[in-house]
């Protein structure tokens, strides 16, 4: 395991937290990663992974031949998936603490990319996504799976959630183009790009 340590800490995302025991009643992190075609051996980055919710089942799953990179802002969130790692004895995450804006790993080096529940929170998430375009093999995929745009006594306020539209739209922008959009459930939905 690697850690790369912050350039600036300047913003913070995920102000409406919940436990991961109430988190993992409305989403299953496994199953998710699964249905997105999430593999041993894979190349995987987490952006906006917070305390490693998805970043640790990632892990897992891509295992030793596989490799996952964990993207976040928030050094206190990171420092537990730090510990969580070390505790699994996950040794093929690489944790990164640096604004998404700024991160540019390598170019063309992961099969998948994704978003879990964060998009809406980055302070410019068009930069986001044009860096992640950025860092996509050819034939990967981007997956934002976020809060759907309505009004709910869980989850983040409506005025700052994403609808699908205009997370389209952004990634059309980002030079991204949709593969699928899904309702999941009553509170998410799911979305796949590939680049154009």
């Amino acid at each position: 395991m690697y850690i790369i340590l912050p350039v600036n800490n300047h913003h913070h995302h995920h102000r409406f937290v919940y436990s991961e025991e109430e988190r993992r009643k409305r989403q299953n992190p496994e199953h998710i990663l699964e249905s997105i075609g999430l593999k041993s051996g894979m190349r995987f980055i987490d952006v906006g992974c917070n305390d490693g919710f998805f970043t640790l089942p990632a892990a897992r799953i891509v295992g030793s031949e596989g490799k996952v990179f964990a993207i976040d802002i928030d050094k206190t969130a990171l420092a537990k998936l730090s510990e969580k790692l070390l505790s699994e004895q996950l040794v093929n995450t690489t944790v990164i603490c640096r604004p998404a804006e700024d991160v540019i790993i390598d170019n063309e080096i992961a099969d998948i990319i994704f978003y879990g529940t964060v998009l809406h929170d980055f302070k410019d998430p068009l930069k986001v996504l044009k860096n992640a375009s950025r860092m996509l093999k050819p034939d990967g995929i981007i997956v934002d799976y976020d809060w759907r745009r309505q009004n709910s006594p869980i989850g983040p306020p409506y005025e700052i959630r994403f609808s699908q539209e205009y997370v389209e739209q952004l990634a059309n922008e980002a030079g991204l183009t949709i593969i699928s959009s899904e309702v999941v459930d009553s509170n998410f939905y799911s979305m796949t790009f590939k680049k154009h």
